[in-house]
């Protein structure tokens, strides 16, 4: 019996709406036409609208209403172009270059639009070659991006990809390991090989003052993202004014995340350690890279905007000056190894350690020390109920300062 032979139907059933999307969660589909039958024929007819082409047909005659009305479509345009954060543009960038890169292997069109055939053999090689299913999902919702973004409808939501796409689920499994989390003991350790020591003069070699500044920068790296629980690209993208020094420690503002696209925030609380504790504190070690930095001063005080625009964590010169712009995504899971590796932990470690690992650790952390459930997800950003809308901020510690108490029974050696 010879193999079947997939072939686009013209008039395909109409999908289930209470099916998955292959792309993952929260991408919904309107009823279209079948991969392969463009809804528009220009860029962007699915998702943008040209507006140029549409005020060049309906230009008014007064020339100072056309140029309010061109300037309100540039300004549409930006905002069409704000509507998907700048991490999740380069995570589409990649996926999509993957995908030509199988293409271009076997002579096969990309396109868009792509035929569901050719995208079902790629999924195949990814399944094959042990990819997570969450590095599918990522590449498989690149190329849905790519063609809604062109005005077609994607081939992942092709009713027959979908069974196969089913069936690699089912063979292969939907369980991911993800990154390991950075215990307090390791933390601990990273933190004492990250010792910066007194603080250079101002005719110290440029070597000394960039080891030192390092040191200081990688010490608040390594406890805000930790304590704050934050996703390394919610870390990069703080500003000293999302921070706001309190009585009792830092608050911190998640201006953005991966689940709050529409920027609505989240607050952190992150109280001063014990006095103890002082070495494993978060609000120390931030205070002194502000201090040594000279960015104190733009701390977050109530009643006063947030422009943004200094970064709180930064690069560093040869010549131990601070960069102007943030670290980069990449930078804050080079700085986690590399700080795991000055800790003298062995290479396999240091190989499933990311940026990640300072929120899973976070989270591990407070479940050993037996802080409710509820408390963790509040500081991750995790909500499942529309109950935290009704809720007035009060500055809540709870799970740090219990984390606080786990750090005591830590030997440092010192």
């Amino acid at each position: 019996m010879s193999a079947p032979v997939y072939k686009v139907s013209p008039h395909p059933a109409t999908p289930d709406p209470a099916a998955p999307d292959p792309a993952g969660p929260g991408t919904d589909l309107a009823p279209g036409p079948v991969t392969g039958e463009i809804v528009t024929a220009h860029r962007g007819g699915a998702r943008r609208l040209d507006l140029d082409t549409y005020l060049a047909a309906h230009r008014p005659a007064d020339p100072h209403d056309a140029a309010r009305l061109a300037a309100l479509a540039a300004a549409a345009g930006r905002y069409a172009e704000s509507a998907q954060a700048a991490a999740t543009t380069r995570k589409y960038d990649t996926g999509w270059a993957e995908f030509q890169a199988f293409c271009r292997q076997f002579g096969l069109d990309a396109g868009p639009p792509a035929d569901v055939e050719v995208v079902a053999l790629y999924l195949a090689q990814m399944a094959l070659e042990g990819l997570a299913v969450s590095t599918q999902d990522g590449r498989l919702a690149a190329i849905r991006d790519r063609h809604l973004d062109a005005g077609y409808r994607s081939p992942t939501s092709d009713d027959r990809f979908k069974r196969i796409r089913d069936g690699v689920r089912r063979t292969h499994g939907v369980r991911a390991d993800g990154k390991a989390p950075i215990s307090l003991p390791l933390l601990a350790a990273m933190l004492t090989a990250r010792t910066p020591g007194p603080r250079p003069a101002d005719t110290a070699s440029a070597t000394d003052r960039l080891t030192w500044l390092g040191a200081l920068r990688d010490r608040c790296l390594l406890t805000l993202g930790f304590f704050a629980a934050t996703r390394r690209s919610e870390l990069t993208a703080l500003t000293v004014d999302h921070l706001q020094l309190d009585e009792q420690g830092l608050r911190v503002l998640i201006a953005r995340s991966k689940r709050d696209q529409e920027g609505a925030g989240r607050i952190v609380d992150i109280p001063y350690a014990p006095p103890d504790l002082a070495w494993f504190c978060p609000v120390r070690h931030t205070l002194t890279w502000l201090d040594a930095t000279g960015r104190r001063p733009h701390l977050h005080r109530p009643g006063q905007p947030r422009p943004g625009t200094v970064p709180l964590l930064s690069g560093l010169t040869r010549g131990a000056a601070v960069r102007t712009t943030a670290l980069t995504d990449r930078a804050v899971a080079d700085i986690v190894k590399a700080a795991a590796t000055a800790a003298g932990q062995p290479t396999e470690i240091v190989a499933n350690l990311a940026g990640h690992s300072l929120r899973a650790g976070f989270a591990t952390a407070a479940d050993a020390a037996h802080v409710p459930e509820q408390i963790t997800a509040r500081v991750l950003g995790h909500t499942g109920t529309t109950t935290s809308h009704y809720i007035r901020h009060t500055f809540d510690g709870t799970a740090h300062r219990a984390i606080y108490h786990s750090a005591r029974s830590i030997d440092t050696g010192t």
